[in-house]
């Protein structure tokens, strides 16, 4: 079986682990719907059959203390065996001693009217809570062994709703059935009979279904101590060793102490509902607002679960903090009864789950891999306090006389104290998870190969810079935290430098440049990942500038990986610089894809400007080859490829119109043709008569020049001759004469801000002008070997006597 780190390098999960994980997932909802089933059943019969007994009329505590209680005795012990033993074996064991308390119950409920019955009942919900105390951290403990640490966040999410769906769905199920019986019979002892017979029968399927997950390791060098048996807060003294484990089991304790608070509260506000009525009414009543409930709690864990499938978003937690105040405030203010009450209800349930989800996800994560059950027995254990003190305080408010609602309104106070704790705790996660969320609404973000980033230790990530947007697109991508470098000057203006600090900038001056370097290696030898745009501008001319030095030496003194990026589809975007300007354009899309490709990560000596510019030409050129848009290309690959590239540099106007001086048919006129594909609002035509209405930008090669008038606004020659061209005005683009592939253009040097002047040159003397983005340039003895230049197609082009120099032009050797 392949260990976790294994698992985190590969791109995807061994089939059979997936199986596994299913079966899990499988095993443990059903064991959570038959548990809950027969608590429901044995909830709703004490409301038919002892109302006024000292166990019938609060059945919900005595089953929620009950059910806790095996946690509190056996949580270290459960534990050990799932840190001892093979963590499938200890599931099969679980599912046999299920079907035995099954029987158990069973015969009680056959008992019928013998005195004690409904005590005897309370015995074997007793040992079926023992049951699922062994199971609990076998269950949890074996996610990471099956799915590896990369995807613990999604692979816990799924456990959390599954189990959630059970425990739900069981309650809803056993208070359905139960009412439908009993309306039918109106015997309350043989309506539990039956449903508890069948239930008992789906324990077998679950056995099977274990049976099945792949074996697990059993770990010998586990030793039993015999302090153990009476060491009862030994997995607890695990959980507090780590403050960030501690801090994360005192959130889910709080969330089970809320949860299990608001399902005693319903059945009060059941009784409330339907007091004096007679038949199945009450039982049914409390199945749909144990469901409504699921309906909230299943939805909110699936969306942290979405939201925490590529890394755990801590930010969730302190909003589904203040969801839960919000919740509980409106279940209590609604008119009971209401569908606004219900609507509060699953509204509170929604918040619980983005509350619980990543906490559980993080604990999972943080602790050692041999303590991992223990922990989770831990906290567990913890869990079950939670759940003695919502005894407590539900049973205070019920003897104070208390309606539902205001119990609500009353649980929303500690509650509203908690959500406060954790946004204190949590104010750089909760800033960054509500900046990315927005950046997600308006941008589609696809990460590739977001893996190769090392998933510890300090990581220098170093993305082409295109948009003012870059540095939230790269956090939206990356799986880990990411700190930002930013020029002084901007990060100490007043109304922004609280979020700079939020988020975790790193200040960096251009004239203290020593100060700068400290400051990010120091950031990188904390471990942390920093993201630094080489360039130090963004782009206006659409392709990549030349790249400062400075990070070699960050990187080395920081000693950690470099990580070339490539953020692709950006150009064109609001905030990029088409069209001349950054912000005075209108939204191409309403959520404008970007796809975001992570380089294969360089040791820090081997990470050079050189090297790093050529691995973010073969990231461009991977990132245009699988661009949706070759789909438009037709027949004329060639022609779309120069088309494609050609729109990505910076010369066109909106309504331009394309003056092609070359034949029909021509390779420059079905360039131009396509280029009206590329860039929407331009048109093509062949004599200058014919070009109204815009702004003329020419085409041609150096025999058809002579047809220049001298009103058009550029003009561009497009061969394959090295020889300089006649006039200085007209800018040039050099064509490979054997695949018609266009390489490079010069473009008109960009309008640049004062004192900045010529940092940025869209044309240079002696070039055959930029390299085109999406091309791949490897240096030769003679020249340069350009590659990646049409999808399916192995062609390459070999330019000799060439070079690409440091800011990004082919030039003469």
């Amino acid at each position: 079986m392949p260990d976790t780190q294994d698992l985190d390098q590969a791109p995807h999960l061994p089939r059979r682990n997936w199986v596994s994980i299913i079966l899990v997932l499988l095993v443990q909802a059903l064991n959570s719907f038959s548990d809950n089933f027969v608590k429901m059943l044995l909830i709703v019969l004490s409301i038919i059959i002892a109302k006024d007994s000292w166990v019938g009329s609060h059945m919900e505590l005595w089953l929620g203390a009950i059910f806790s209680l095996p946690y509190m005795i056996f949580a270290p012990l459960a534990g050990y065996w799932s840190d001892r033993f093979s963590k499938r074996n200890v599931i099969i064991w679980m599912q046999v001693m299920q079907i035995i308390c099954f029987i158990w119950l069973t015969l009680a409920l056959w008992m019928q009217r013998v005195p004690g019955s409904l005590e005897i009942c309370l015995v074997g919900f007793f040992l079926l809570a023992v049951q699922a105390a062994v199971l609990s951290p076998a269950k949890m403990g074996v996610m990471k062994e099956l799915a590896g640490s990369r995807r613990l966040g999604r692979v816990s999410g799924w456990l959390q709703v599954t189990m959630l769906a059970g425990i739900l769905g069981g309650m809803w199920a056993g208070g359905v059935w139960y009412g439908i019986e009993y309306e039918k019979t109106g015997d309350a002892w043989m309506s539990a009979l039956w449903p508890l017979i069948i239930i008992s029968i789906l324990g077998f399927g679950e056995l099977f279904a274990s049976l099945g997950i792949q074996k697990t390791p059993a770990h010998p060098e586990v030793r039993w101590r015999k302090s153990m048996a009476w060491e009862h807060f030994e997995s607890v003294k695990i959980v507090f060793r780590r403050r960030s484990i501690r801090l994360a089991a005192l959130g889910v304790t709080y969330f089970w102490f809320i949860s299990n608070a608001i399902s005693f509260i319903l059945v009060t506000l059941t009784k409330e509902l339907h007091h004096g009525a007679v038949g199945g009414a009450g039982p049914m009543e409390l199945a749909k607002v144990a469901g409504i409930l699921g309906i909230g709690v299943i939805s909110g864990s699936i969306f942290a679960s979405h939201i925490s499938r590529n890394r755990i978003e801590m930010g969730l937690i302190p909003i589904g903090g203040f969801g839960l105040v919000a919740g509980l405030l409106w279940s209590g203010l609604a008119t009971l009864g209401s569908s606004w009450m219900y609507a509060g209800i699953i509204f509170t349930g929604a918040a619980g789950g983005c509350f619980m989800v990543p906490l559980y996800a993080f604990a999972q994560d943080k602790a050692e891999t041999q303590q991992k059950a223990r922990v989770h027995a831990g906290m567990n254990l913890m869990d079950c306090l939670g759940t003695l003190v919502a005894v407590a305080v539900v049973a205070l408010m019920k003897w104070a006389g208390w309606s539902s609602s205001t119990q609500f309104i009353v649980l929303a106070i500690p509650t509203l104290g908690a959500a406060l704790y954790t946004m204190r705790l949590l104010p750089e996660d909760l800033v960054r998870f509500l900046m990315l969320a927005v950046v997600r609404f308006i941008y589609s973000v696809r990460p590739v190969h977001a893996e190769r980033v090392p998933q510890t230790g300090g990581v220098l990530l170093l993305p082409n810079h295109v948009s003012y947007m870059d540095a939230f697109l790269l956090g939206a991508a990356c799986r880990r935290p990411v700190r930002f470098v930013m020029w002084e000057a901007l990060y100490n203006l007043r109304w922004t430098k609280w979020l700079m600090i939020l988020v975790g900038t790193v200040p960096i001056s251009n004239t203290r440049a020593k100060d700068a370097i400290r400051s990010v290696a120091a950031a990188l030898k904390e471990g942390e990942i920093v993201a630094l745009f080489p360039e130090g501008q963004i782009t206006r001319h659409g392709m990549v500038n030349d790249l400062r030095k400075g990070f070699e030496l960050m990187a080395r003194q920081g000693d950690a990986q470099v990580v070339p990026v490539y953020l692709d589809g950006l150009y064109g975007s609001i905030f990029s610089f088409q069209g001349g300007k950054f912000f005075a354009k209108r939204p191409k899309h309403l959520r404008y894809p970007v796809v975001v490709h992570f380089g294969t990560p360089l040791a820090a000596r081997e990470a050079t400007a050189l090297v790093v510019r050529h691995a973010m030409l073969a990231l461009s050129s991977t990132a245009f080859l699988q661009r949706k848009s070759w789909s438009k290309a037709g027949d004329d690959l060639v022609a779309f490829a120069n088309a494609l590239r050609l729109g990505e540099a910076e010369w066109c106007r909106k309504g331009d119109v394309l003056l092609c001086l070359e034949p029909a048919g021509s390779l420059v006129h079905r360039t131009l043709k396509a280029l009206t594909q590329v860039i929407p609002g331009t048109t093509c035509v062949h004599d200058t008569a014919a070009a109204k209405g815009g702004p003329i930008v020419a085409f041609g090669t150096r025999a058809s020049l002579g047809q220049l008038t001298g009103q058009e606004r550029l003009a561009f020659c497009l061969d394959n001759d090295l020889a300089p061209l006649p006039s200085t005005t007209v800018l040039r683009g050099y064509i490979d004469a054997e695949s018609g592939i266009l390489v490079s253009v010069e473009v008109p040097d960009p309008e640049m801000p004062a004192g900045e002047e010529g940092l940025q040159l869209g044309k240079k003397a002696g070039s055959l002008g930029r390299l085109l983005p999406g091309l791949n340039l490897e240096a030769t003895d003679h020249g340069v070997r350009i590659s990646g230049l049409m999808p399916g197609k192995d062609i390459v082009v070999n330019l000799a006597g060439v070079k690409l120099d440091e800011h990004g032009f082919l030039v003469l050797l």
